[in-house]
């Protein structure tokens, strides 16, 4: 179911131990400036090293003048209100956070930004005296840019959440929800993957002072502290927002911490001591011969619990100056244009569902996001068993294919408000049986009846080729020229296995060539045994194993040596199901396109399937080997055979066997090896009067 103060990409630091060994980085400055610097034109770099000097500029006669910054007086003030838009980016999994999880996250935002945090009062002595009330409010917004009333928290369903790129969350925000510029907004992006780290954002400049891009980037787990999040994670956005607001860490421009050259640099902050930086919570600790602010929210220690008066001095020149809109964001004309001041009232029907494809008989649960304070609701349902609803957060069983409306009316007894989504809700028709065979040739155009595609990154998508291996089309995804990272995906419709009793392969041929030898461009199969609730990778090609072959212009394969023949025997007894459903999934690295076709699934034997026989295989290749899970077979047929692989263990026992169609030309076949026990094994592969045999080492 579908559902250095420069211009460098600051990447924000874990805040607990727990975090730090859960696989998520703390930084990946050096990565993302990389890939940010190599985007930026001549005239990109003038601007952004122009703005960012003047903003230094700016920050030290803005502290000259204003020393009353200085210091915290103990009376509790606010001095800047800056309006937040959290957009979810989601594929109806847990990083879909409830509303009670951003609102805990804007209290925690608030609480520390205003020295409200009891933990404040713990710090080392020696910095009680200079911890700071930055004196900023954050209130979430009542007005979108066009001034339609909304409640600060979009909600958008992407496939970009799962490791897309910035510029691809971006847009199917924007594609979704219009623009939210950066000098009207801080913009808080919350997804389950944003590059290993966990968040990130940039530094002031007027290079993306109004874009989108101007916000930050966090994932769902360090987003507040309930829900999917913790009291461990929950101050990500708090460390992130001070880079927005021209901190740097402690230790400097890099995101190195316990580097001892970093002695040697410095935050541009005068009271925080010069420091390596801190992975741990050493109170105590003199990294450059004097006391560490170890405890300050810039550091990478899992004890974060104050700002100094000379940070917040930084931050309030900053949202003073123009450089990147600071100073737009907080002004009284942006504050009336973002409604954060307004009264609630009810003035928006929205909902969300945790599916938008289904099957037949499938439940679909809606959440109801209505705003504000509604007390009432009034569903309806066509194509669905119950057909209405008053509950809600009503969960509904889809009974009829078809592409459906969904109305809500709320009502806060007082007023009413209807909102009716259109094809809203799709339901797949009733299952192709099995063998399963698509040439394409009888598809017109994509997406179809029986193929869905997924194009998160709102460019090329898969589209019907005027080239095939048999006959005349396939799905070609127009790959040459797409950005890096691009991921675009191609769905079937639910397809019936269950008559599958003594094992199953599926194969299909792609054609595809590099644009460099350095493209490491990724083809992921997966399957599903529930309509796509849930999906299991079977198969990866990444770089060289997709093709080593290189064609520097736009490319069309040309004849049928130029297409790969997959067979793939891992699709197990659980995929064996009514409902069974295959997806094809291409990540660009600015490669050459890709086509596909012959996408057949059948029973271990392929006798019903016609096949001219043959005993010449050449090129014959097995890898990796050792291996831990899965085993590639690579060979090159003259002509159409059936083969029959065959694992053999010490004792002579056949362990692992499987008959595949090979075609003529280059052939891949995976066997998976997970449930074998480490050891030793005969691979023995045959057809006709032809055998061979190599050694192969499971662990």
């Amino acid at each position: 179911m579908k559902k250095i103060l420069s211009l460098l990409l600051i990447v924000g630091a874990l805040f607990s131990v727990n975090a730090q060994h859960s696989g998520v980085h703390p930084c990946h400055q050096a990565e993302k400036t990389h890939e940010m610097l190599q985007s930026l034109t001549p005239a990109q770099r003038l601007i952004h090293e122009s703005s960012v000097q003047n903003l230094n500029n700016f920050t030290e006669q803005f502290i000259l003048e204003h020393p009353e910054v200085m210091s915290s007086d103990g009376n509790r003030v606010i001095s800047y209100t800056i309006p937040v838009v959290f957009h979810i980016i989601h594929a109806g999994g847990p990083e879909n956070i409830s509303d009670e999880q951003v609102l805990s996250c804007l209290e925690i935002m608030n609480r520390d930004y205003q020295l409200l945090n009891n933990d404040a009062n713990n710090v080392n002595s020696n910095f009680l005296p200079i911890v700071a009330d930055v004196e900023v409010e954050f209130k979430l917004a009542k007005r979108d840019n066009a001034g339609n009333c909304t409640n600060g928290i979009t909600r958008t369903f992407s496939t970009a959440t799962f490791g897309g790129s910035e510029n691809q969350r971006i847009s199917a925000v924007q594609n979704a929800h219009g623009n939210w510029p950066g000098n009207k907004y801080l913009n808080v992006y919350v997804a389950a993957d944003i590059g290993g780290a966990a968040g990130y954002t940039y530094l002031p400049s007027n290079w993306i002072g109004t874009g989108m891009n101007n916000g930050i980037h966090v994932l769902h787990n360090y987003t507040g502290n309930i829900g999917t999040s913790t009291n461990y994670t929950s101050r990500t956005l708090t460390h992130e927002i001070g880079h927005w607001l021209n901190l740097p860490h402690l230790w400097g421009g890099t995101n190195d911490p316990g580097v001892a050259s970093n002695c040697q640099d410095d935050d541009g902050v005068n009271d925080t001591p010069n420091t390596i930086g801190w992975q741990s919570c050493n109170v105590n600790g003199t990294s450059c011969n004097s006391l560490d602010n170890v405890e300050n929210y810039m550091e990478y220690s899992y004890c974060s619990k104050m700002f100094t008066n000379g940070q917040k001095a930084r931050m309030h020149a900053a949202l003073n100056s123009n450089t990147g809109g600071r100073s737009n964001v907080v002004s009284n004309n942006n504050l009336i244009a973002t409604g954060v001041n307004e009264p609630d009232q009810l003035c928006k029907v929205d909902f969300d569902a945790t599916f938008y494809q289904v099957c037949v008989g499938s439940q679909v649960t809606f959440t109801d996001f209505s705003f504000h304070g509604p007390i009432s609701w009034d569903w309806t349902f066509p194509g669905t068993m119950e057909g209405s609803s008053t509950d809600q957060n009503p969960t509904v069983t889809y009974v009829t294919p078809g592409t459906y409306n969904v109305t809500l009316e709320v009502s806060d007894g007082t007023n009413s408000v209807t909102e009716t989504k259109t094809a809203f809700i799709t339901v797949l028709p009733t299952s192709a049986p099995a063998p399963f065979m698509e040439s394409f040739e009888s598809v017109s155009s994509l997406p179809s009846a029986d193929w869905f595609v997924d194009n998160p990154g709102n460019n090329s998508a898969f589209q019907i080729g005027s080239v095939g291996h048999t006959g005349v089309k396939s799905a070609r995804l127009a790959n040459f020229g797409q950005p890096s990272g691009n991921i675009d995906e191609l769905i079937s419709a639910p397809i019936d296995l269950s008559s599958i009793t003594d094992g199953m392969t599926l194969t299909f041929r792609y054609a595809y060539r590099k644009r460099s030898a350095a493209n490491e461009e990724w083809l992921r199969v997966f399957v599903t045994s529930d309509c796509g609730e849930t999906w299991a990778q079977r198969k990866t090609l990444k770089g060289d194993n997709l093709s080593p072959l290189i064609a520097t212009s736009s490319w069309t394969p040309s004849s049928q040596e130029d297409w790969v023949t997959v067979h793939m025997t891992n699709i197990t007894s659980t995929f064996w199901v009514e409902n069974a459903r295959v997806k094809f999934q291409f990540e660009a690295d600015g490669g050459n396109n890709f086509y596909l076709d012959d996408i057949n699934i059948y029973a271990g034997d392929p006798q019903n399937l016609s096949v001219e026989e043959s005993s010449m295989f050449t090129d014959f290749n097995v890898y990796p080997n050792p291996t831990e899970g899965e085993l590639n077979i690579q060979f090159t047929t003259e002509n159409s055979a059936n083969y029959t692989i065959e694992l053999v263990n010490m004792l002579g026992q056949v362990v692992e066997s499987s008959v595949i169609q090979a075609n003529a030309g280059s052939n891949l076949v995976m066997m998976g090896t997970e449930q074998l026990r480490n050891g030793v094994y005969m691979l023995r592969m045959n057809t006709g009067s032809a055998q061979i045999i190599r050694q192969v080492v499971v662990r």
